[in-house]
């Protein structure tokens, strides 16, 4: 490993063996500066944990519905009630899933899905808006192709439509019976 000198510039050979957690102290042999040299640990890469969901909305009983449908379903939920806790809660649980408001305080709910889509180990995290029912819906569909937002809800279709969509994007296939055709003679 090769290090630079502080002070002089000077580039230093340094074996990796002898290095320490801690670090360790080295002596210029040009300028007898003496500095640290610490060896960075990369850490791994974290893995989106399959049965965790992430809901950021600020209507506490939109919230509260969503939780309820999603524990009944053996999903663990955590919530936010504004942008920048999602952003935070997002890195330090990394859910698979973020149903997420577009209305969201503090920071946009599109801002929010662009800025974990750009942060490297959290950009795989899932995208479900979900939007007031008034006219909305179109302006987001045409906008979450850019944060490539998975779907975009209705907030008043919530209960009718959410695990369907959430069992979609994970790659479930829910079929239902289908009946025999009526014949009539």
């Amino acid at each position: 490993m090769v290090v630079i000198c502080p002070k002089c510039r000077r580039k230093l050979k340094v074996d990796e063996k002898i290095q320490r957690a801690k670090g360790s102290i080295l002596k210029c042999s040009q300028c007898n500066t003496f500095f640290v040299v610490k060896v960075l640990s990369v850490s791994p890469k974290k893995t989106l944990d399959q049965g965790k969901i992430l809901i950021a909305h600020s209507n506490p009983l939109i919230t509260n519905e969503i939780v309820s449908l999603l524990t009944k379903k053996g999903y663990v939920t955590t919530t936010s009630s504004h942008g920048i806790e999602a952003i935070v809660k997002a890195i330090k649980e990394v859910p698979f899933l973020l149903i997420i408001e577009l209305e969201l305080p503090k920071i946009h709910g599109l801002e929010v899905c662009r800025r974990i889509k750009a942060t490297s180990d959290i950009k795989d995290i899932k995208f479900i808006f979900v939007v007031p029912a008034f006219d909305y819906a179109k302006r987001l569909r045409e906008n979450s192709f850019i944060c490539s937002a998975e779907d975009v809800i209705e907030d008043r279709n919530v209960a009718e439509l959410l695990i369907e969509r959430i069992d979609r994007i994970k790659g479930v296939v829910t079929r239902k019976m289908e009946e025999p055709p009526i014949r009539f003679r």
